[in-house]
Protein backbone atom coordinates (compact mmCIF):
# COMPACT_ATOMS: atom_id res chain seq x y z
CA UNK A 1 0.00 0.00 0.00
CA UNK A 2 1.43 3.33 -1.05
CA UNK A 3 1.59 6.42 1.16
CA UNK A 4 -1.25 8.05 -0.79
CA UNK A 5 -3.49 5.04 -0.27
CA UNK A 6 -2.63 5.00 3.42
CA UNK A 7 -3.62 8.66 3.70
CA UNK A 8 -6.90 7.97 1.89
CA UNK A 9 -7.67 5.04 4.18
CA UNK A 10 -6.82 7.11 7.26
CA UNK A 11 -9.00 9.97 6.03
CA UNK A 12 -11.91 7.62 5.34
CA UNK A 13 -11.50 6.13 8.82
CA UNK A 14 -11.54 9.56 10.47
CA UNK A 15 -14.57 10.59 8.39
CA UNK A 16 -16.40 7.40 9.37
CA UNK A 17 -15.61 8.04 13.04
CA UNK A 18 -16.90 11.60 12.77
CA UNK A 19 -20.14 10.56 11.06
CA UNK A 20 -20.61 7.77 13.60
CA UNK A 21 -20.24 10.27 16.45
CA UNK A 22 -22.76 12.65 14.84
CA UNK A 23 -25.23 9.81 14.28
CA UNK A 24 -24.74 8.63 17.86
CA UNK A 25 -25.49 12.11 19.20
CA UNK A 26 -28.58 12.36 16.99
CA UNK A 27 -29.81 8.96 18.18
CA UNK A 28 -29.29 9.85 21.83
CA UNK A 29 -31.09 13.16 21.31
CA UNK A 30 -34.10 11.48 19.70
CA UNK A 31 -34.28 8.40 21.94
CA UNK A 32 -36.84 8.81 24.74
CA UNK A 33 -35.69 8.44 28.29
CA UNK A 34 -37.08 5.75 30.57
CA UNK A 35 -39.46 8.24 32.17
CA UNK A 36 -40.68 9.36 28.74
CA UNK A 37 -41.08 5.86 27.32
CA UNK A 38 -44.33 5.48 25.44
CA UNK A 39 -46.89 3.02 26.80
CA UNK A 40 -48.13 0.03 24.89
CA UNK A 41 -49.34 0.85 21.41
CA UNK A 42 -53.12 1.40 21.36
CA UNK A 43 -55.34 -0.32 18.86
CA UNK A 44 -56.24 2.89 17.03
CA UNK A 45 -54.33 6.12 16.57
CA UNK A 46 -57.07 8.25 18.17
CA UNK A 47 -55.68 8.03 21.68
CA UNK A 48 -54.30 10.55 24.17
CA UNK A 49 -51.41 8.20 24.90
CA UNK A 50 -49.96 8.91 21.48
CA UNK A 51 -48.73 12.39 22.43
CA UNK A 52 -45.03 12.79 21.75
CA UNK A 53 -42.64 13.70 24.58
CA UNK A 54 -41.31 17.24 24.73
CA UNK A 55 -38.14 17.94 22.77
CA UNK A 56 -34.94 18.05 24.77
CA UNK A 57 -32.87 21.20 25.01
CA UNK A 58 -29.22 21.31 23.93
CA UNK A 59 -28.09 21.31 27.57
CA UNK A 60 -30.07 18.14 28.30
CA UNK A 61 -28.63 16.39 25.24
CA UNK A 62 -25.10 17.46 26.20
CA UNK A 63 -25.53 16.00 29.67
CA UNK A 64 -26.76 12.75 28.16
CA UNK A 65 -24.02 12.20 25.56
CA UNK A 66 -21.17 12.94 27.98
CA UNK A 67 -17.81 13.27 26.15
CA UNK A 68 -19.57 13.96 22.84
CA UNK A 69 -21.14 17.18 24.16
CA UNK A 70 -19.04 19.34 21.84
CA UNK A 71 -20.65 17.66 18.81
CA UNK A 72 -24.24 18.53 19.81
CA UNK A 73 -24.33 22.04 18.20
CA UNK A 74 -22.74 20.59 15.04
CA UNK A 75 -25.32 17.80 14.95
CA UNK A 76 -28.20 20.28 15.35
CA UNK A 77 -26.84 22.48 12.53
CA UNK A 78 -26.37 19.45 10.28
CA UNK A 79 -29.93 18.34 11.01
CA UNK A 80 -31.33 21.76 10.12
CA UNK A 81 -29.26 21.99 6.93
CA UNK A 82 -30.21 18.44 5.95
CA UNK A 83 -33.89 19.27 6.48
CA UNK A 84 -33.60 22.33 4.21
CA UNK A 85 -31.68 20.36 1.60
CA UNK A 86 -34.28 17.58 1.71
CA UNK A 87 -37.08 20.12 1.18
CA UNK A 88 -35.31 21.64 -1.82
CA UNK A 89 -34.54 18.19 -3.23
CA UNK A 90 -38.21 17.24 -2.88
CA UNK A 91 -39.25 20.34 -4.85
CA UNK A 92 -36.74 19.53 -7.59
CA UNK A 93 -37.80 15.88 -7.76
CA UNK A 94 -41.51 16.75 -7.93
CA UNK A 95 -40.90 19.33 -10.67
CA UNK A 96 -38.70 17.06 -12.78
CA UNK A 97 -40.90 13.99 -12.31
CA UNK A 98 -44.05 15.87 -13.25
CA UNK A 99 -42.39 17.28 -16.36
CA UNK A 100 -41.55 13.75 -17.46
CA UNK A 101 -44.70 11.88 -16.47
CA UNK A 102 -47.34 14.52 -17.25
CA UNK A 103 -45.49 16.53 -19.89
CA UNK A 104 -48.52 17.21 -22.10
CA UNK A 105 -50.61 18.44 -19.17
CA UNK A 106 -47.78 20.65 -17.93
CA UNK A 107 -47.43 22.13 -21.41
CA UNK A 108 -51.20 22.82 -21.50
CA UNK A 109 -51.08 24.57 -18.13
CA UNK A 110 -47.99 26.51 -19.23
CA UNK A 111 -49.68 27.71 -22.41
CA UNK A 112 -52.77 28.70 -20.44
CA UNK A 113 -50.59 31.07 -18.37
CA UNK A 114 -49.06 32.81 -21.39
CA UNK A 115 -50.15 36.39 -21.89
CA UNK A 116 -50.07 39.82 -20.33
CA UNK A 117 -50.94 40.96 -16.84
CA UNK A 118 -54.66 40.45 -17.47
CA UNK A 119 -54.06 36.75 -18.15
CA UNK A 120 -51.91 36.45 -15.03
CA UNK A 121 -54.58 38.08 -12.87
CA UNK A 122 -57.27 35.85 -14.41
CA UNK A 123 -55.26 32.70 -13.68
CA UNK A 124 -54.55 33.83 -10.11
CA UNK A 125 -58.18 34.74 -9.42
CA UNK A 126 -59.31 31.42 -10.90
CA UNK A 127 -56.96 29.62 -8.55
CA UNK A 128 -58.20 31.61 -5.56
CA UNK A 129 -61.78 30.76 -6.48
CA UNK A 130 -60.88 27.06 -6.79
CA UNK A 131 -59.12 27.17 -3.42
CA UNK A 132 -62.11 28.81 -1.77
CA UNK A 133 -64.57 26.36 -3.25
CA UNK A 134 -62.33 23.40 -2.45
CA UNK A 135 -61.83 24.37 1.19
CA UNK A 136 -65.55 25.06 1.58
CA UNK A 137 -66.52 21.73 0.04
CA UNK A 138 -63.97 19.82 2.15
CA UNK A 139 -65.05 21.53 5.36
CA UNK A 140 -68.74 20.93 4.62
CA UNK A 141 -68.13 17.28 3.71
CA UNK A 142 -66.09 16.75 6.89
CA UNK A 143 -68.78 18.36 9.06
CA UNK A 144 -71.46 16.17 7.44
CA UNK A 145 -69.35 13.05 7.93
CA UNK A 146 -68.64 13.91 11.58
CA UNK A 147 -72.36 14.36 12.09
CA UNK A 148 -72.97 10.95 10.57
CA UNK A 149 -70.30 9.39 12.81
CA UNK A 150 -71.72 11.05 15.93
CA UNK A 151 -75.30 9.97 15.23
CA UNK A 152 -75.13 6.68 13.32
CA UNK A 153 -71.71 5.11 13.91
CA UNK A 154 -72.04 4.76 17.67
CA UNK A 155 -74.20 1.66 17.37
CA UNK A 156 -72.23 0.12 14.52
CA UNK A 157 -70.06 -2.95 15.20
CA UNK A 158 -66.84 -1.17 14.17
CA UNK A 159 -67.37 1.85 16.43
CA UNK A 160 -66.49 5.53 16.13
CA UNK A 161 -62.64 5.29 15.95
CA UNK A 162 -62.70 2.94 12.95
CA UNK A 163 -65.30 5.12 11.22
CA UNK A 164 -63.06 8.13 11.69
CA UNK A 165 -60.10 6.24 10.27
CA UNK A 166 -62.13 5.24 7.21
CA UNK A 167 -63.20 8.85 6.74
CA UNK A 168 -59.63 10.11 7.02
CA UNK A 169 -58.49 7.50 4.51
CA UNK A 170 -61.16 8.65 2.04
CA UNK A 171 -60.20 12.29 2.50
CA UNK A 172 -56.56 11.27 2.11
CA UNK A 173 -57.31 9.89 -1.35
CA UNK A 174 -58.87 13.23 -2.29
CA UNK A 175 -55.82 15.08 -0.96
CA UNK A 176 -53.52 12.87 -3.05
CA UNK A 177 -55.54 13.73 -6.17
CA UNK A 178 -55.35 17.46 -5.34
CA UNK A 179 -51.59 17.19 -4.76
CA UNK A 180 -51.17 15.56 -8.18
CA UNK A 181 -53.10 18.41 -9.81
CA UNK A 182 -51.01 20.93 -7.86
CA UNK A 183 -47.78 19.23 -8.99
CA UNK A 184 -48.81 19.76 -12.64
CA UNK A 185 -49.64 23.40 -12.00
CA UNK A 186 -46.49 23.95 -9.95
CA UNK A 187 -44.27 22.64 -12.75
CA UNK A 188 -46.02 24.93 -15.23
CA UNK A 189 -45.70 27.87 -12.82
CA UNK A 190 -41.98 27.22 -12.29
CA UNK A 191 -41.50 26.99 -16.06
CA UNK A 192 -43.35 30.27 -16.57
CA UNK A 193 -41.31 31.98 -13.84
CA UNK A 194 -38.07 30.69 -15.35
CA UNK A 195 -39.04 32.19 -18.71
CA UNK A 196 -39.79 35.50 -17.01
CA UNK A 197 -36.42 35.53 -15.27
CA UNK A 198 -34.63 34.94 -18.58
CA UNK A 199 -36.58 37.64 -20.40
CA UNK A 200 -34.16 40.58 -19.74
CA UNK A 201 -31.93 41.51 -22.66
CA UNK A 202 -28.75 40.36 -20.94
CA UNK A 203 -30.14 36.83 -20.49
CA UNK A 204 -32.56 36.57 -23.43
CA UNK A 205 -29.84 35.33 -25.79
CA UNK A 206 -29.33 32.27 -23.59
CA UNK A 207 -33.04 31.43 -23.27
CA UNK A 208 -33.30 29.38 -26.47
CA UNK A 209 -30.15 27.39 -25.68
CA UNK A 210 -31.31 26.32 -22.21
CA UNK A 211 -33.57 23.23 -22.09
CA UNK A 212 -37.10 23.76 -20.83
CA UNK A 213 -36.70 21.37 -17.86
CA UNK A 214 -33.70 23.36 -16.65
CA UNK A 215 -35.69 26.60 -16.96
CA UNK A 216 -38.45 25.03 -14.87
CA UNK A 217 -35.92 23.94 -12.24
CA UNK A 218 -34.55 27.49 -12.10
CA UNK A 219 -38.07 28.78 -11.48
CA UNK A 220 -38.69 26.09 -8.85
CA UNK A 221 -35.46 27.10 -7.08
CA UNK A 222 -36.54 30.73 -6.96
CA UNK A 223 -39.95 29.75 -5.62
CA UNK A 224 -38.37 27.62 -2.90
CA UNK A 225 -36.06 30.47 -1.88
CA UNK A 226 -39.02 32.85 -1.64
CA UNK A 227 -40.87 30.32 0.51
CA UNK A 228 -38.01 30.46 3.04
CA UNK A 229 -38.31 34.22 3.59
CA UNK A 230 -39.96 34.89 6.98
CA UNK A 231 -42.03 37.89 5.89
CA UNK A 232 -43.35 36.81 2.50
CA UNK A 233 -43.02 33.02 2.71
CA UNK A 234 -46.65 32.35 3.65
CA UNK A 235 -47.92 34.81 1.05
CA UNK A 236 -45.67 33.19 -1.55
CA UNK A 237 -47.00 29.72 -0.73
CA UNK A 238 -50.62 30.87 -1.05
CA UNK A 239 -49.90 32.73 -4.31
CA UNK A 240 -48.05 29.79 -5.89
CA UNK A 241 -50.74 27.28 -4.86
CA UNK A 242 -53.51 29.53 -6.22
CA UNK A 243 -51.65 30.26 -9.46
CA UNK A 244 -50.80 26.58 -10.01
CA UNK A 245 -54.38 25.43 -9.54
CA UNK A 246 -55.63 28.34 -11.66
CA UNK A 247 -53.31 27.37 -14.52
CA UNK A 248 -54.55 23.77 -14.52
CA UNK A 249 -58.22 24.77 -14.36
CA UNK A 250 -57.75 27.40 -17.08
CA UNK A 251 -56.06 24.84 -19.31
CA UNK A 252 -58.96 22.44 -18.83
CA UNK A 253 -61.52 25.14 -19.56
CA UNK A 254 -59.70 26.17 -22.74
CA UNK A 255 -59.24 22.57 -23.90
CA UNK A 256 -61.31 21.28 -26.86
CA UNK A 257 -64.73 20.54 -25.47
CA UNK A 258 -64.63 23.46 -23.08
CA UNK A 259 -65.30 21.65 -19.81
CA UNK A 260 -63.56 20.28 -16.77
CA UNK A 261 -64.68 16.77 -17.52
CA UNK A 262 -63.74 16.94 -21.19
Amino acid sequence: MTRREQILVLGAFVLALGLSAVLYVGTMAAEPAAADAAPARPRVFFDSRNTLPAARSIAQVEDRVGPFAAIVPLQRNMSDNARDAAGFLLVVIVTATTLVIAHSRVVSAYRASLGGWRTQVRVLLTGLAVLGLGFSAMALAWVVYLGYVATSARGAPFGVPVALQVGLAAFGVIVVFVVAVFAIGFSATAWRLGDTLLRPRALARYQHSIPAPLIALIGATVIYVVWQLPAVGAIGVAAVVAYALGAVVTARLEAPGGGIGA
